[in-house]
């Protein structure tokens, strides 16, 4: 494994009987992916556990939110009542998923599920290079890109 060390903070987060909710907004970015923790209030759970502002999610409750949208995060979120755990990267050291993600994945990998929870670490069901595949096949197809000669244009135009 490389010297730079990825350093994910799970965070455990219960609910106060003299606070309502949490203390945290959550919220996807146009430009990166995944789902990021907004606003944290002053003096709230949020804040006593270690979120911070900027923080992108990784797990909620153990379960890995790559592929989740906002909406099954927040779902995530609630389905432990009274409590939840996140497993954050701060802002400062969320680089590329590609240079991030395979070292938590490695991390994972390194020690059994039992432990992976126990300790508060990542526990991810694939490896890296499966998941580095599984990130290339999501790219897009964009037929702006695609350059086409006058004769497929005009076998598309009489087909309308």
């Amino acid at each position: 494994m490389d010297s730079k060390k990825t350093n994910a903070r799970l965070c455990h987060i219960m609910k106060w009987d003299n606070f309502d909710g949490y203390g945290f907004d959550l919220h996807a970015e146009k430009s990166k992916p995944g789902q990021f923790i907004g606003k944290v209030d002053a003096k709230s759970p949020a804040e006593s556990a270690g979120l911070r502002q900027g923080d992108r999610i990784i797990e909620v409750n153990g379960e890995n939110i790559s592929n989740k949208t906002h909406k099954q995060v927040v779902e995530l979120i609630k389905a432990v009542q009274g409590e939840t755990k996140l497993l954050v990267i701060d802002p400062d050291e969320d680089s590329p998923v590609n240079n991030i993600i395979p070292d938590i994945a490695k991390n994972a990998t390194d020690k059994s599920s039992k432990e992976s929870n126990e300790n508060g670490t990542l526990n991810l069901n694939m490896t890296a290079a499966e998941l580095r595949a599984k990130l290339a096949a999501r790219k897009k197809f964009d037929p702006k890109k695609e350059t086409m000669d006058f004769k497929k244009k005009f076998d598309i135009i009489q087909k309308l």
